[in-house]
């Protein structure tokens, strides 16, 4: 537990954390998605599944001379905030992304005043810092996930200290990708936004991403030559651990599928009451029954179906299968946060208890030395598995 109620936890960068991180402050119809790969490929489709709002880069922080210029006139309502409180760099790499992306997301009530106040405001970077260590309910959701365990360790001031992470953000913004690093003194403009983004085309998220990823290839070059230079010095883990995390926030992919599922049952439901009054045999006894009255306006009317039975029967067909389609779409996305909301009520269960006794057993039994080293072998599998997948995906370009 800590000592200072007002202090701010490290958390785990995860895409779970993170997105009911902002469940808890009020964000609706957001998500994190790790990213493996930044090739143009890897992006498309990304940018095809769904909104993709900003990205979060999490890396093993290291002293650097940053030649490249801050802005010196961004633009007035452009959110950036230095970083003035501890730990709080991943909540704050969010915030710097959902705050500049209120167009697209709701934000809530708490967060909305929050951005009206500070940027109306006028705030300068440094007073944004500080007030986003004001938000009560931020910190509070935030240190919600602080690591759980019945002792306190107490560290030897002789001791190494541990790596330090450290989280930035890119955001698209008044046609421009944007660096946002609470570090720096500003904001860095990264790129151009094409045009055809700031249209609103759909699928168009995957240029912007394609403008950034030179840079986003470029940090990530940086940090293996590095990791491989400490590697051939013996000073650290080197190129087989790479130290870095790319994740994007997406819109909830659940929010489309829901709406295309609704749309289809209303289709479905019309398209079937037209061939009963024209006489085919169907029957509404099976189906979920639906108020047509609150039918989407997408939906075509009654009126505006065919009238001829063939083209009916078609329509039926395609839709039944576009609806077993998104349905099942639906169920995969619904377990798959069912998993994120197991692991993390795990996350904040202390295991010492249970982790000492079983220990106790296995020594007693006999057993203990054979299940550590199973353990083990299992864990840095796991751990090899993730690195080559990071590699890979740095590979791709």
């Amino acid at each position: 537990m800590m000592d200072d109620p007002q202090s701010w936890c490290t958390i785990e960068s995860d895409p779970a954390v993170f997105t009911e991180l902002c469940e808890a402050v009020g964000v609706k119809e957001v998500e994190f998605q790790e990213l493996l790969g930044i090739d143009e490929e890897s992006l498309a489709m990304l940018a095809a599944e769904s909104q993709v709002f900003g990205l979060v880069f999490l890396f093993k922080w290291r002293p650097e001379n940053d030649s490249r210029e801050v802005a010196v006139f961004p633009p007035e309502d452009l959110f950036f905030a230095r970083q003035v409180i501890t730990n709080a760099c991943a909540t704050q790499a969010i915030l710097s992304i959902l705050m500049n992306r209120t167009d697209e997301i709701d934000i809530g009530p708490e967060l909305s005043t929050f951005r009206e106040m500070t940027v109306a405001g006028a705030f300068d970077p440094q007073m944004k810092g500080l007030a986003i260590g004001n938000l009560d309910t931020v910190r509070m959701a935030h240190n919600s996930f602080q690591k759980q365990s019945s002792f306190q360790i107490e560290h030897d001031k002789d001791d190494e200290k541990e790596d330090a992470f450290h989280f930035i953000s890119y955001v698209p913004f008044r046609g421009k990708v944007w660096e946002l690093d609470g570090l720096k003194e500003g904001p860095i403009e990264v790129a151009e936004v094409p045009q055809e983004w700031a249209l609103g085309v759909p699928g168009s998220d995957a240029l912007w991403l394609q403008a950034l990823a030179p840079e986003i290839r470029r940090r990530i070059d940086r940090y293996q030559s590095v990791g491989a230079a400490e590697e051939a010095a013996g000073e650290g883990a080197g190129s087989g651990e790479l130290r870095f995390t790319l994740l994007a926030i997406t819109r909830d992919k659940r929010a489309p599928l829901k709406s295309e599922q609704l749309e289809k049952k209303y289709l479905l439901q019309r398209t079937l009451v037209k061939l009963i009054s024209l006489g085919e045999d169907r029957s509404l006894e099976h189906e979920e029954e639906m108020d047509d009255d609150e039918a989407p306006d997408s939906v075509p009317s009654w009126e505006a179906l065919p009238d001829e039975v063939p083209k009916l029967i078609a329509l039926e067909e395609q839709t039944r299968k576009r609806l077993g389609e998104v349905s099942s779409a639906l169920a995969e996305e619904e377990h798959k946060r069912e998993s994120w909301k197991k692991d993390n009520a795990r996350r904040r269960f202390d295991f010492v208890p249970f982790v000492l006794c079983a220990l106790k057993h296995l020594g007693r039994r006999g057993e203990l030395m054979d299940a550590f080293s199973e353990a083990k072998k299992t864990a840095e599998e796991r751990k090899e598995a993730r690195e080559q997948a990071k590699k890979t995906a740095g590979a791709a370009k």
